[in-house]
């Protein structure tokens, strides 16, 4: 595999697993303004969401730890390729600091309505679009 290749591969990976992270924030949203409303005629397709959404929120914190490590593992071989980029730099260090705040948040402080939540979702949607940026 050429170098490129796998530092695409591993851009994919990261962007992937972020996806799959950042839609914690969306089932949870969406099962509270949303699915909690339903009657239970809708008992079905609520039970359904549920299932889904403890599937995410169950594996969020897994998903994070592959967007990092595999960020982290894009950005050192572009780097040793000499292929690294100001918006990669600008991209890893956002996420690096979403999943700093996260390991804060669950395992230091464990206060899940503390500012370090308010700033973890802010950066999350930052990095959207600094991820964006940087695949145009």
């Amino acid at each position: 595999m050429r170098t490129g290749d796998l530092i695409e591969l591993l851009g994919w990976v990261t962007a992937i697993s972020f996806g799959l992270a950042i839609l914690n924030f969306f089932v949870k949203y969406i099962n509270k303004k949303y699915i909690n409303k339903l009657g239970k005629e809708k008992k079905q397709l609520v039970d359904i969401y549920r299932k889904v959404m403890r599937l995410i929120v169950k594996n969020h914190k897994l998903a994070g730890t592959i967007a990092v490590v595999s960020v982290l593992t894009h950005f050192f071989i572009a780097l040793s390729s000499n292929r690294i980029s100001i918006t990669g730099i600008i991209a890893a260090l956002i996420m690096a600091s979403i999943f700093s705040l996260g390991v804060y948040g669950a395992y230091i402080n464990k206060n899940y309505k503390g500012m370090w939540l308010k700033v973890h979702r802010v950066l999350a949607f930052s990095l959207i679009v600094a991820i964006f940026i940087h695949i145009l």
